[in-house]
């Protein structure tokens, strides 16, 4: 679901979004979001809502006890598994393996180079966020151990470079970068600040 709201680019519209009204008659209705796009998102959010109101009521059951029921195998291979062809051009529900065979699991990027853990060499995924997280300002600020006031002029400084915007709900704009470049400008801090130490302390011997 993360996946189809990131295809549902919040800067222009939502599946959600309604007529803008009020005073100004200048304002353009928002750009519409695919339809396939919105179908899916509609299809699928049922499925979940439905499978987690079943297993919320079936607590007192195992998921061995659940799957091993026909009629709860039927349902979750429709919603999950199933794949559901278009017919004259139109496809009658979106499961989820739909849904990743038109736009896959996650966005892809330029690949990403990551050392492996049981060798020495190196290894391309073309799904960058699996290894390198993007996080926000806040994030960025504790994974470095600094304040969110200095990611903010490493930002400034560029530094730091914004990999991703998204206008939250009251219009306030989450930035978000990556961990590997939160760690680069963290290390280049540490770099600065011992170059700066250590050419005070020889300035003071000499």
């Amino acid at each position: 679901m993360g996946r189809l709201r990131s295809l549902a680019d919040p800067m222009k519209a939502t599946p959600t979004d309604k007529a803008p009204g009020g005073r100004s008659a200048s304002v353009e209705p928002p750009a519409p979001v695919d339809a396939d796009l919105a179908d899916a998102m509609n299809d699928i959010g049922h499925t979940l809502r439905d499978w987690d109101r079943h297993t919320d009521y079936q607590l007192e059951k195992s998921l061995p006890d659940l799957v091993n029921n026909a009629e709860h195998v039927r349902v979750l291979a429709i919603g999950f598994l199933d794949r559901h062809p278009l017919i004259d051009g139109i496809r009658e529900f979106w499961s989820v393996q739909d849904a990743v065979d038109k736009w896959g699991v996650e966005r892809r990027t330029d690949a990403f180079v990551y050392p492996d853990d049981d060798t020495e060499e190196v290894e391309l995924q073309p799904v960058r966020e699996w290894f390198d997280r993007l996080l926000t300002i806040q994030q960025a600020a504790h994974r470095a151990k600094v304040s969110q006031r200095q990611v903010q002029r490493w930002v400034e400084r560029e530094i730091l470079p914004i990999a991703a915007k998204h206008r939250g709900p009251r219009g306030s704009v989450l930035k978000y970068v990556y961990s590997s470049a939160v760690d680069t400008a963290a290390k280049e801090m540490q770099r600065n600040q011992q170059n700066s130490r250590f050419g005070t302390a020889a300035e003071v011997t000499t």
